[in-house]
């Protein structure tokens, strides 16, 4: 239990997520996307937090369904951290901004629900009523050594009065490696 307190703490300390395969892939990056242009990022990403590699006992997933059109952005975004044998983290956010820039995908949004559940059958924790802190993920495209990378910052669901963890439509440093999934940027 002791890895999911931490990790319901740290629901988005830069954690988490990112572009496995083809960022910015659908043609030059911009930095925003200009009035009456369609851009679309999706997103399924499996991330490691410790290394490029496996990490056994644990999943960390990120799926991204997210467009802008006309100037409107919209779309969901979920992370979720399972820890074999000691529960899940789930943390979903509304998309409201999405940013292409230098092959960098971000896309940042309130939180519309998170809630860490242990694997015992005991109570879930789940934020306050109303609580919606502005969260977001940073895609980034392969480094000199082919290794994607990804940024999380989520929520802080045992210390909710905390101040967001992330800016809306400002990219997160990368803290995770993708170690499977893609990223597919449209537009």
């Amino acid at each position: 239990m002791r890895k999911l307190d931490r990790a319901a703490a740290a629901v988005g300390v830069a954690t988490v997520a990112l572009v496995a395969g083809t960022v910015g892939a659908a043609g030059p990056a911009a930095a925003a996307p200009a009035a009456g242009r369609h851009l679309g990022v999706h997103s399924w990403t499996l991330l490691n937090q410790g290394g490029p590699g496996p990490n056994p006992g644990q999943r960390l997933t990120a799926r991204v369904e997210a467009r802008t059109e006309n100037g409107r952005t919209g779309g969901h975004a979920v992370v979720e951290h399972v820890f074999d044998g000691e529960g899940t983290v789930r943390v979903e956010f509304d998309v409201d901004c999405l940013v292409v820039d230098g092959g960098a995908v971000t896309v940042t949004g309130p939180v519309a629900g998170a809630v860490a559940t242990p694997a015992d059958g005991s109570a879930p924790t789940t934020g306050p009523a109303g609580w919606h802190p502005e969260t977001g993920l940073t895609f980034y495209p392969a480094d000199a050594q082919g290794r994607l990378r990804a940024g999380w910052a989520g929520a802080d669901l045992l210390h909710p009065e905390n101040p967001p963890r992330a800016t809306r439509c400002t990219p997160v440093p990368a803290s995770a490696w993708v170690i499977g999934g893609r990223t597919v940027v449209h537009g």
